[in-house]
């Protein structure tokens, strides 16, 4: 497993109008992504979870398991707004120097798909072969 973190600088819009001038994205990968880029597994967690598949579904991230990374580069992003490491209410809100806490802007299961979305463009993933999720992570591969 490889904990990274992606950083656009770029202002992320929100469904809701409003928008955050950059977003930090907090990511766990298993296996290795093919020379076509069209071997992913996204896993998209629930409310309470982590990127890391394995820490919350033991057993099934590894060479010959369900998410077999002999064969697949498994993806798994914490969601916007989580405690995690992704932009969230602890985040320094650079308006102001210090975190958003209950100034952060709502957010919609769209918002959280944008941000998933931006990791793939940011991953150059040409296609995705499985895109799962439990509880709100279903939500948002539907």
């Amino acid at each position: 497993m490889h904990s990274n973190t992606y950083i656009s600088q770029q202002h992320f819009a929100l469904e809701s109008g409003k928008s955050l001038p950059a977003v930090k994205i907090a990511y766990c990968t298993y296996g290795t992504l093919n020379a076509q880029k069209d071997n992913a597994i996204y896993v998209c967690h629930a409310l309470t979870a982590n990127a890391d598949v394995a820490d919350w579904g033991p057993c099934t991230v590894g060479p010959g398991l369900i998410f077999d990374t002999d064969k697949y580069f498994v993806v798994c992003a914490n969601v916007l707004g989580s405690c995690y490491g992704t932009t969230g209410p602890l985040t320094v809100n650079p308006d102001t120097g210090a975190p958003y806490g209950k100034d952060f802007p709502l957010l919609t299961i769209r918002d959280l798909v944008n941000a998933h979305r931006l990791l793939a463009a940011h991953l150059q993933l040409s296609s995705i072969h499985l895109l799962c999720g439990g509880s709100m992570g279903g939500q948002q591969a539907q």
